[in-house]
């Protein structure tokens, strides 16, 4: 069975290219995207949209703001639904730009690309796909910096209210054999009804981080203390 997908912030494709595999690529996955969007905002040529649709040859690649998709002045679910197909998965690496440490103003989500968060969850709120899979820099866990952690407890909060549980983990492509240190958060999400949503609410949080969540079972940890807040 496929699984449909839609890439939220594109690039020049990254999260196609691991899912479905290299263009051309003759080896069958059960993924199938049928809907992407990359735009720059203030920029005049569009290089990674460019790209992707080169490499791609996706006729249902856009390039349009993805607040204009999303929100459109309030006709939210009309909109939506008009552009954009339905999808079983929703992916997409939101910009890092007011979450990254290397920016001492960095405003998290009050900051100009941080709001663009809540594009994405309007899309889920419309769409309700049953799967979510995001990514972005491992110092959205501490963002903003006179709130540690607040941007991502919201996002979590925003996430549950749609009906979603969602496990996540910073990963360092250095520990898998990357050439490079590069700690990044990735967020799954599972839709309530869905099957993995079903398998996981019946664990043990721990056991989910450790085995029983896709992450612990791709990325196999240990807890080495637990701490009881009473």
């Amino acid at each position: 069975m496929s699984i449909k997908v839609i890439e939220l912030f594109a690039g020049v494709g990254g999260f196609r290219l691991g899912l479905e595999g290299p263009p051309g690529n003759d080896e069958h996955t059960d993924f199938k995207f049928v809907w992407s969007n990359q735009w720059e905002p203030g920029s005049s040529k569009q290089w990674a949209s460019d790209i992707y649709s080169k490499h791609f040859s996706n006729k249902s690649h856009s390039n349009e703001d993805i607040h204009e998709i999303a929100f459109n002045k309030g006709r939210l679910v009309e909109t939506i639904r008009f552009r954009i197909p339905e999808h079983d998965l929703l992916v997409g690496g939101f910009p890092c730009q007011d979450y990254s440490v290397a920016r001492t103003s960095a405003k998290g989500l009050e900051g100009g690309k941080g709001v663009l968060w809540w594009q994405i969850h309007r899309i889920m709120k419309a769409k309700k796909p049953r799967y979510a899979m995001l990514e972005n820099v491992d110092r959205l866990l501490k963002s903003p910096t006179s709130q540690r952690g607040r941007d991502f407890a919201v996002m979590l909060a925003s996430l549950a209210e749609l009906g979603y549980i969602v496990e996540w983990r910073v990963i360092n492509a250095a520990d898998y054999g990357m050439p490079q240190r590069r700690r990044r958060v990735y967020i799954l999400g599972y839709k309530k009804g869905s099957p993995v949503f079903n398998k996981l609410s019946s664990k043990k949080p721990s056991s989910v981080i450790e085995s029983s969540g896709l992450i612990g079972s791709a990325f196999p940890s240990s807890i080495i203390d637990e701490i009881t807040i009473d």
